[in-house]
């Protein structure tokens, strides 16, 4: 079988920063262009998962559950998982009914093992829906914010403990390959660099993570705060629509990383301005349109 994928990026040109309603991020370190993420083929049966995602709930020991289904199933279907634990397994069986496209469930998580920076301990999981086989993990902890003892400050807070963030800004970017990593090595280098000199988390600058990093921070004990890339045009609507499906997808997919701690919807104000004067080009002044703080709005609950 010959497969052909094609990749129309002529969006202009980055060192000028008009790429319209792209979807570019950075500030135009170097030509980064085609496919830079791992392209991959899974064979599925009629009735396969879109997506699970899995929510942990420490204070109540509980895993919330939610599979996904692409269609609406037709018939009742047999949906089954293995949680492997530190005591063996976790075998949870239902069935998906007909018309849903949606089955959200509890499972119990007795002698609940924490995720944590110093012991990032994960929860692998084997997903049986009919034909399809899913493999994956999660953390089991909390996100929230607290005041910290003593003070009126609010943290951000880590298994209801507040935390003190140390991070840095990471750019994620490399001379040869601009977004794309060497090798897998180099990435668990990075996160292991990073750890040691004193850091407890990173900020990947607007930029869609390799989940192969992702997937490090998660085992190696790392927080991240992953960026939505912005464009550098106007918000127009083409803007606005490629933003919003961007944020659905990249939450769809890196939902599961316990490293996640936080996303950012926009990086300052780039892309959200609208010029106000064309004709003078001594003085471009831009300004945020009353829509633009509207749609701003509407994204962070998106987002939530």
């Amino acid at each position: 079988q010959k497969l052909i994928i094609r990749v129309d990026d002529d969006a202009g040109d980055p060192k000028k920063f008009k790429r319209g309603h792209a979807l570019y991020g950075k500030q135009g370190y170097g030509n980064a262009r085609g496919i830079w993420q791992t392209v991959y083929l899974e064979s599925r049966g009629e009735n396969y998962l879109e997506a699970i995602h899995f929510t942990p709930d420490i204070d109540n020991r509980i895993i919330n559950i939610s599979a996904y289904l692409k269609n609406d199933s037709k018939n009742e279907l047999p949906l089954s998982l293995k949680i492997k634990t530190e005591n063996g397994f976790i075998n949870h069986k239902i069935t998906v009914k007909p018309g849903q496209q949606k089955r959200n469930f509890d499972i119990e998580i007795p002698n609940m093992r924490l995720w944590s920076l110093g012991d990032p301990f994960l929860y692998e999981v084997e997903v049986s829906f009919e034909n399809d086989l899913v493999h994956s993990y999660f953390g089991m902890r909390k996100i929230s914010s607290k005041i910290l003892p003593g003070t009126d400050y609010p943290y951000v807070a880590l298994n209801n403990k507040p935390i003190y963030l140390q991070l840095a800004l990471d750019q994620s970017y490399h001379p040869h390959g601009y977004y794309t990593f060497p090798d897998d090595n180099f990435i668990k280098e990075e996160i292991l660099r990073t750890k040691s000199i004193g850091l407890n988390g990173i900020r990947v600058h607007i930029k869609v993570e390799v989940p192969r990093k992702l997937y490090w921070a998660d085992k190696l004990g790392l927080l991240v705060v992953e960026d939505l890339p912005n464009s550098w045009g106007e918000p127009n609507k083409l803007m606005k629509a490629e933003s919003e499906y961007t944020l659905k997808e990249m939450i769809k997919r890196d939902y599961n990383h316990p490293s996640i701690f936080s996303w950012v919807l926009f990086n300052e104000q780039w892309g959200l301005s609208t010029k106000n004067d064309p004709e003078d080009n001594k003085e471009k002044r831009s300004e945020i349109l009353p829509e633009t703080y509207h749609w701003i709005t509407s994204m962070y609950y998106l987002a939530k």
